[in-house]
């Protein structure tokens, strides 16, 4: 251990250089640009064009007002509707019946009203259809019961059945319950509002497709996509989830707008933000996508999340202010800007839209998200497990790509496969090759060339130790009987078998960095031996502290401080750096105080400087000469990390604390297995000393300076 620092008076900390941003003199990126402001601003006021102020030649003219009587059931023809208000009658149902062929076209100001009555606006599976400047609003039943139908959980408004090869731009979609569109093949979305929808601004689904047999040489991807070729861009997706679907039903099923079942997606240019849950989401069989020049902010949760899914480039994007509820809310979960989970990339697959059979992420600006790129992959997820939660799909690569249950109605429970009768449960443990291809893959990935930013007095970190970090790692529990995966098999493989690499970046602030089942490292640490991560890139130096902000500051709360043994605490308005500090009365001859968090926080073995700010509370009697601040260092296990309680620890005098704010700084070396550490003050004196009492404000437990 380094000598230890009295530093008396009041030492401001470093300060934090200012941060470079959009473009700005001197930033480090050279390669493609991300957007620096909104690309599509559709839900604005003024932004969005009119349509034809009269009909088309030949078009059908829709009169304003009532529409119900109106017939809708004619093929090949143009809608053109007139400026004002529609509605389509008060049946839940009654809605307009696309036919093949048909353009929907609306006058300036047209808008169709379902007045929370209709369910559905555009519906049937008639291809070539178009619908242009339209409003369409207000489909879909209110309900006190939202797991009701009036809630159009699932469901969309416009293209209700997912029919293919239609085009829908320039319409403002808002306030309607489920999604405001849903896709099919072949379809384009682009310069829409998709605003205020209560499930999702856009989604898709249709029937899942049976691989025709099984996988040969010629065709080692026997699955089939549900949906292919489909375009969504410049469209603003905004404020979406109203509803809150995730509160009622926990379905993972609610944001800006989610993929499913997708071959070949181009989503370019759209501005996502302010939506309750994820931005932008592929769940299950994604394959071939690029996300490019999209600005995604202020979503509740993940930006973008690429979940078992395979082949996609994430290329000059902007993310900004991502994750910071689901962060808060779920300390055991990253939330990042970018979530990749079981995904990657697969020569085996189509790469005509993201020109790469990898998994890239590279040109993108990342500023205050709730963490940064997460590679994850749990190990019980795999075709035919109930760990995956797409339960009747398998991977392209296997036939049956699609399980069906033996008893539908009482469906098996975990940890029983889904079905006792498909090859990955009955050949799993005897054949290689399903044992590669019954599973989604964290595999391929490569995080280059981007600038991520973080600032912790922006975020709101909370006690979560992923807040600012970048993550590889799996988890898992190794209690199916039946696998042949086991937890730590998928930790190595996501760590240092599966090609995945984070390489020329730019980090500016207190990024940390997690593995295996998440414990965080120094930005040296990820570079060093075994990991070497992220060649090439740089930092500013700027490291973070290892005790969350509550803790620290005690400006909120008195965060995990409590009395342990011969000792009584308080949150005290007396602060060094804020109004708040911790006061710690010493009442017995032995006394300690603890953080409620043992094994504590997630560490490594990295040079270590402990610094604080300490002072004695007036009239009480002297501290005892041996008062400490202890960090005990611990292994994975939560065992001592050198296997020795006595000599596990590291310990920084308080100093006997005079009556003026004194700072303390002391540089220490973690023991080499250490993974977590557990913040202790003690201490041991006479009759003399008791009742002695302290303030104590503004720890710092961070990576010694270089």
């Amino acid at each position: 251990m380094l000598p230890v620092l009295f530093l008396s008076g009041l030492i401001a900390a470093p300060a934090i250089a200012a941060q470079p941003r959009l473009g700005g003199e001197g930033q480090a990126h050279a390669g493609l640009m991300w957007p620096s402001e909104p690309p599509a601003n559709y839900c604005q006021a003024g932004v969005m064009p009119s349509g034809p102020a009269a009909p088309p030649q030949g078009a059908i003219v829709v009169p304003a007002g009532d529409n119900s009587g109106f017939d809708f059931r004619r093929a090949g023809v143009t809608f053109w509707f007139e400026p004002g208000v529609h509605t389509l009658g008060t049946d839940k149902y009654s809605q307009i019946i696309a036919q093949d062929g048909n353009t929907y076209l609306g006058g300036p100001g047209a808008i169709i009203d379902g007045q929370n009555r209709n369910h559905y606006a555009f519906t049937n599976t008639a291809q070539n259809v178009v619908v242009r400047y339209l409003t369409i609003r207000n489909f879909g039943r209110y309900s006190d019961d939202p797991t009701e139908d009036y809630g159009n959980f699932d469901q969309g408004v416009v293209n209700h059945d997912a029919g293919d090869h239609w085009t829908i731009e320039y319409n403002t979609i808002a306030n309607n319950r489920g999604a405001g569109v849903f896709l099919g093949s072949h379809n384009k979305v682009s310069f829409n509002c998709l605003k205020d929808n209560g499930q999702y601004g856009f989604s898709m689904y249709k029937k899942p497709l049976q691989s025709e047999g099984p996988p040969t040489p010629e065709q080692p991807a026997p699955g089939r996509s549900a949906i292919v070729d489909i375009e969504l861009s410049h469209n603003e997706i905004a404020g979406n989830n109203v509803d809150d679907w995730e509160a009622s039903t926990k379905c993972g099923c609610t944001g800006g707008g989610k993929f499913w079942d997708v071959r070949g997606a181009k989503i370019v240019g759209n501005y996502v933000h302010d939506n309750r849950g994820t931005g932008l989401w592929a769940d299950t069989n994604n394959i071939d996508f690029l996300f490019e020049n999209n600005y995604i902010r202020d979503n509740a949760g993940v930006g973008i999340w690429y979940e078992i899914s395979y082949n996609a480039t994430i290329r000059a994007n902007t993310f900004i202010n991502n994750g910071w509820t689901s962060g808060t809310s779920d300390l055991g979960a990253p939330a990042p800007a970018i979530y990749l989970s079981e995904s990657g990339g697969d020569s085996r697959l189509p790469k005509d839209v993201s020109g790469s059979d990898l998994l890239r992420i590279y040109d993108n600006y990342f500023e205050n998200n709730f963490s940064g790129v997460s590679i994850y992959e749990s190990s019980n997820r795999f075709c035919n497990s109930n760990g995956n939660t797409s339960q009747v799909y398998c991977t392209p690569f296997v036939h049956p790509a699609l399980i069906v249950r033996p008893d539908p109605k009482n469906p098996s429970k975990y940890p029983d496969p889904v079905s006792h009768l498909h090859p990955c449960y009955t050949q799993i443990n005897g054949d290689a090759a399903l044992q590669r291809d019954c599973r989604w893959h964290a595999k391929n990935i490569e995080v280059t060339g981007n600038e991520f930013y973080f600032d912790p007095a922006v975020v709101p970190c909370g006690s979560s130790s992923f807040c600012g970090a970048q993550a590889l790692y799996a988890t898992g529990d190794n209690n199916l009987s039946w696998s042949p995966y086991t937890a730590q098999q998928v930790q190595n493989d996501v760590m240092f078998n599966n090609n995945n690499r984070f390489a020329n970046n730019h980090y500016y602030g207190p990024w940390r960095f997690a593995k295996r089942y998440g414990e965080t490292m120094s930005f040296k640490s990820w570079q060093a031996a075994p990991y070497l991560q992220d060649a090439g890139s740089t930092t500013d130096g700027s490291s973070f502290n290892l005790l969350d902000p509550q803790t620290a500051t005690l400006e909120a709360s008195a965060g995990l401080w409590t009395a342990w043994y011969g000792s009584r605490i308080a949150r005290a308005d007396v602060g060094h750096g804020g109004a708040h500090s911790l006061q710690v009365v010493a009442e017995d001859s032995y006394w300690g105080v603890a953080l409620a968090n043992h094994p504590g926080y997630l560490s490594d073995n990295a040079a270590k400087r402990l610094s604080f700010w300490v002072k004695r509370v007036a009239g009480t009697p002297p501290l005892p000469a041996n008062a400490r601040v202890r960090l005990r260092w611990l292994k994975e296990d939560g065992k001592p990390a050198t296997g020795d309680e006595e000599t596990s620890f590291s310990d920084v005098s308080l100093g006997a604390a005079g009556d003026e704010w004194t700072q303390v700084v002391a540089d220490v070396q973690p023991p080499a297995l250490t993974a977590s550490v557990w913040v202790l003050l003690v201490g041991s004196g006479g009759s003399a000393n008791h009742n002695a009492s302290f303030y104590l404000d503004d720890i710092v437990l961070q990576d010694a300076p270089q």
